[in-house]
């Protein structure tokens, strides 16, 4: 572009009574730019020198700003976001990539299903338990006949204790009350021995029918079972998925044994041995 034509010229060839020249018309258009010119960087004023510091300035790029969709966002810069916008104790869902901090509705189904799996064996020990107290059962008479005689002989169970420290002997402690089916017993000497061969009668006998045993373990533990025994199976299940769990088992004694997982179980274990 040619050097434009000061306005007050080109306006003093226009003037009324004036008849332009080709000449004047050519520097008038001239000093106009065209639609169809491009207008270069160094025809604007200023324009190189912007776009230079724009450059220059490092807090005008993506490497500091943060896009609409956040894309550029490192986790560091969504943590900063969210203890400047006071919302990092916010409760969140579980995502698809991220976890969350809240129970979804699945997981909480889980965890009702244990509490329920829970209350049924509540339920079945307590029907166990109640099943024995109405129960006719002549070990639990027998048992129930001692707790009686505890009761009705508070006193005489005092002066053991001083049997204990010395002071006395139990063969001189009168009992309280009349055990005629007991046989010929006055005194607490031998009424101990009648009823220690009696616990000891019961105690056999439970053993002698005990044919499983049952626990909850969290890892790598010794199970005492006591069932006189080296030959039997064990079932371990985990109480939250419900899957079978592979242990190694080492027999230690007839009524000891060592389990032993391969890595820490997430959730508790339950075992059943049985005699076989």
């Amino acid at each position: 572009m040619s050097t434009p034509t000061p306005l007050n010229t080109i306006f003093s060839w226009f003037e009324e009574g004036d008849m332009p020249t080709e000449y004047q018309f050519k520097q008038t258009f001239s000093s106009f730019r065209h639609l169809d010119d491009k207008i270069k960087m160094s025809d604007v004023t200023g324009l190189n020198e912007a776009f230079t510091n724009h450059q220059e300035d490092q807090n005008a790029h993506h490497s500091v700003l943060a896009k609409l969709n956040a894309s550029n966002l490192t986790s560091a810069n969504v943590e900063e976001w969210k203890e400047k916008l006071k919302i990092h104790l916010a409760a969140t869902v579980d995502g698809d990539q991220e976890t969350g901090n809240v129970y979804t509705k699945e997981q909480i189904q889980e965890i009702l299903n244990v509490f329920h799996i829970k209350d049924d064996e509540m339920l079945a020990d307590i029907a166990k338990i109640n099943a024995m107290l109405i129960s006719n059962d002549v070990n639990l008479d027998e048992l129930q006949k001692i707790v009686d005689y505890i009761k009705e002989n508070r006193q005489q169970i005092e002066l053991l204790k001083e049997t204990g420290l010395g002071n006395s002997s139990d063969d001189k402690i009168n009992l309280v009350g009349s055990y005629s089916n007991w046989g010929a017993v006055s005194y607490q000497n031998k009424f101990n021995d009648l009823v220690y061969d009696k616990i000891k009668k019961i105690e056999d006998a439970a053993n002698s029918e005990k044919i499983r045993h049952e626990e909850k373990v969290r890892g790598d533990s010794r199970i005492k079972h006591d069932l006189n025994t080296l030959s039997f199976v064990i079932d371990a299940y985990d109480t939250v998925t419900m899957f079978t769990v592979p242990l190694k088992v080492k027999r230690i004694d007839t009524n000891t044994i060592d389990v032993l997982f391969d890595s820490l179980p997430p959730n508790m274990i339950q075992l059943t041995i049985k005699k076989i």
